[in-house]
């Protein structure tokens, strides 16, 4: 028990973890976000290859796309969000400015129909840059 979380949804938890449902929960979410995963490098391979590289990353939510080309992704970004599509530019990880074009994005917020929107507005956002 704590002061900050509802007593009924730490008797939830509480249950939730007796009666065993945790790791079959997790599996299911490790299976979904690696579906997902492996969507997003699908629609960029579509949309980028050959333009970019990307990581394959064994854990977490992310993907890191590198572009061949220098392209600034802060002013993708501005364009991008006009066009309906968000990322973190490169730079934003960086204390020195580096990674001006490189950016990373989310594979696991979204459904893979939604990603391949995403992947697809941001491939015609580039070439508007």
């Amino acid at each position: 028990m704590d002061t900050c979380t509802n007593v009924p949804n730490q008797l939830l938890s509480a249950e939730f973890l007796r009666r065993g449902d945790l790791e079959p929960h997790l599996e299911r979410l490790r299976s979904e976000y690696h579906t997902r995963m492996r969507a997003m490098q699908a629609s960029l391979e579509r949309h980028f290859g050959g333009q970019a590289t990307w990581t394959n990353p064994q854990g977490g939510f992310f993907l890191w796309l590198t572009f061949r080309e220098h392209v600034d992704t802060s002013k993708l970004f501005s364009l991008g969000v006009q066009n309906g599509v968000a990322f973190i530019p490169g730079h934003a990880f960086s204390v020195t400015g580096q990674f001006g074009n490189a950016l990373r994005l989310c594979f696991a917020s979204q459904t893979p129909e939604r990603t391949e929107l995403g992947i697809s507005r941001l491939a015609e956002t580039l070439k508007a840059l």
